[in-house]
């Protein structure tokens, strides 16, 4: 099926703020399996040696939500294409577990998100993102080039 085929109800940016408002701030992990391909490269995940495919975002946003407590979303922007979708989006919360190499502070967290969807018949196909969080030090990951990384 291709993204034109795709149902009318889940357009490119239905998805993305499904994703963020339901799975991301909600921890509705379920909703993952129509959302994404069960072949997806979530490169984040695969930063930090995650696990492949689908099983790959189920763990990253698991991962993040058990790090980050109390958390609060909010999206910014969300823009849309055929085949892509990106959004602009932020988080709150407070910092009670290991995250991105980090001890758990206690402190509060916030962070600044641009997370890239492509898709594939519908589906996320690919999951690229560019993070900078205050753990209160800054810190920035951006999986759109080489090496990714994390940097203080």
């Amino acid at each position: 099926m291709t993204s034109s085929m795709r149902p009318p109800e889940m357009t490119p940016e239905r998805l993305m703020r499904t994703y963020l408002d339901e799975v991301v701030a909600r921890g509705r992990l379920e909703l993952i399996e129509e959302l994404a391909n069960a072949d997806m490269v979530d490169e984040a995940n695969q930063a930090f040696g995650g696990p492949a495919g689908r099983a790959g975002l189920v763990a990253h946003v698991k991962g993040f939500r058990r790090n980050i407590g109390s958390l609060q979303v909010t999206v910014d922007r969300i823009v849309a294409g055929d085949d892509a979708v990106m959004a602009w989006w932020s988080f709150t919360g407070l910092h009670t577990g290991p995250w991105l190499g980090r001890p758990p502070t206690g402190k509060p967290i916030r962070g600044s998100v641009f997370s890239l969807f492509d898709l594939v018949d519908g589906r996320i196909g690919r999951y690229r993102l560019f993070l900078h969080a205050e753990l209160p030090e800054s810190v920035v990951l951006d999986t759109s080039r080489p090496g990714h990384g994390s940097a203080p």
